[in-house]
C-alpha cells in the first residue's frame, strides 16, 4: 500500500507512510543526491501563468491563507507571513510534548482565530490533531487520529479524511471529527483505497477524487442534504461511492482537491510513471474524462503536494490563483492571462 508521498527534505520519512500515497520509492543514496531546487516545477497550460511564490520555502509540508495572512509549514515551524509583502509577522514550532512528527495537513478557521494542523509519526499510534491560537500562539490537542490527512469546517462540524486506523489495509473514508477527548471520530463517507483530500463548495457540498490503486478511479460529489442527513442520524449507515454524483472518470488517483470561488473543482494527480497534472473539472457530469489539464510537472523526481486557491481561477484580474507545489520546491502561483490576440 502507498498512502503518501516521501517528502523529498525529510530523508527519515519512509516508514510513516501509513496513508499517505506514494507510487514510487526512492533510496537514500538517491535523495541525498538531489540537487538543490528553488525554481518552479509547473508549465501552464496554453492560457495561463505560473510563478513561483515565496522562493525562499523550498521545503513546504502544508499551508492555507486567509485574504491578508498566509501560514505555511516547512518542516517544524509554522510561519505567519503577509500575503502580499511575504514578510514573516509570526512563528510557532512544534508542540513541546510531540516530537518527531509529519504534517499531514494546515487549516485556518473560518474566523481565522486558529490554525488547524495535523500530524503522523512513525507507527501511526500517536498521530494527533491540533488547534494553535493564532494571536497567543498556545497549542490545543483536539483529537488523536490515526492516518489524518485532511480537515475541513462544514458548518457546526469538522470533517477529516484519512484511515483513524494504524492498519495500511483499511480503507480510506471521511469522518466527523470528535473533540471532546473520547476519539471517538464518526465514519460518514467511504470512498475506499487510500487517502486523499476533500473540499466543499460554497454551498458545503463536499468533493473527493479516489485513489485506487488498481480500480478506476473518479471525481464525485456528495450533496449538502446528504451530508446533512447523514451527520444528523447516529444511526445511518455509512455513505459510499454510489451514494455521490460522479463528476468526471480520472486517468489517476487524486492527491489533492479545492474548489475556488467560483466553484470551479480543482485537483491534482500524480500520474504513475507519467505527468503530475494539475486539472479544473469541466462542468460535464457522468462516464468519460470531463477535466482541463491546467499544468503539468514532468521532473522525475516531481511529486505534486497540497492545493488550493483563491478568488476565481476563471477570472483573469490579479489575485484570482490556484496555490500548489511539488515536493522539494517552493509554491507554485498559476494564474489565468486572456488569451485575445495571443497565439
Amino acid at each position: 500500500p502507498h498512502h503518501r508521498p516521501l517528502r523529498l527534505y525529510m530523508f527519515d520519512d519512509l516508514n510513516r507512510s501509513l496513508m499517505r500515497k506514494f507510487y514510487f520509492t526512492l533510496t537514500a543514496l538517491s535523495l541525498l543526491a538531489l540537487p538543490s531546487i528553488s525554481q518552479t516545477s509547473l508549465s501552464p497550460a496554453y492560457g495561463y501563468n505560473v510563478t513561483t511564490w515565496l522562493p525562499d520555502f523550498p521545503n513546504i509540508g502544508a499551508f492555507d491563507f486567509s485574504d491578508t495572512l498566509f501560514y505555511l509549514n516547512d518542516g517544524d515551524t509554522i510561519h505567519m507571513l503577509g500575503i502580499n509583502s511575504g514578510m514573516e509577522l509570526k512563528k510557532f514550532g512544534e508542540p513541546e510534548d510531540y516530537a518527531d512528527n509529519f504534517v499531514s495537513f494546515l487549516t485556518l478557521s473560518p474566523d481565522g482565530s486558529t490554525i488547524w494542523t495535523g500530524y503522523t509519526n512513525y507507527g501511526g499510534l500517536d498521530d494527533r490533531i491540533y488547534s494553535i491560537d493564532v494571536e497567543s500562539g498556545k497549542w490545543e490537542h483536539q483529537a488523536t487520529f490515526p492516518g489524518n490527512w485532511d480537515l475541513v469546517f462544514w458548518k457546526e462540524s469538522i470533517l477529516v479524511s484519512g484511515l483513524n486506523s494504524s492498519s495500511w489495509d483499511d480503507p480510506a473514508a471521511v469522518f466527523v471529527l470528535d473533540t471532546t477527548g473520547a476519539n471517538m471520530h464518526r465514519r460518514i463517507i467511504e470512498p475506499g483505497g487510500y487517502s486523499a483530500g476533500i473540499a466543499l463548495d460554497g454551498n458545503d457540498n463536499l468533493y473527493y477524487g479516489t485513489s485506487y490503486a488498481l480500480d478506476p478511479n473518479a471525481l464525485y460529489r456528495w450533496h449538502v442534504d446528504i451530508l446533512q442527513a447523514q451527520i444528523e442520524d447516529p444511526e445511518a449507515s455509512v455513505l459510499h461511492i454510489g451514494d455521490g454524483e460522479k463528476l468526471s472518470d480520472l486517468p489517476a488517483g487524486v492527491y489533492d482537491c479545492d474548489v475556488d470561488e467560483g466553484d470551479n473543482v480543482l485537483f491534482n494527480m500524480n500520474l504513475d510513471g507519467g505527468l503530475k497534472v494539475v486539472c479544473k473539472w469541466n462542468g460535464i457530469t457522468g462516464s468519460g474524462q470531463h477535466i482541463d489539464t491546467l499544468a503539468i510537472a514532468a521532473g522525475e523526481w516531481d511529486w505534486l503536494g497540497n492545493i488550493k486557491s483563491r478568488g476565481d481561477i476563471g477570472l483573469t484580474e490579479p489575485g484570482n490563483m490556484i496555490i500548489t507545489y511539488s515536493f522539494g520546491h517552493p509554491l507554485s502561483m498559476l494564474t489565468h492571462h486572456s488569451t485575445v490576440g495571443m497565439r
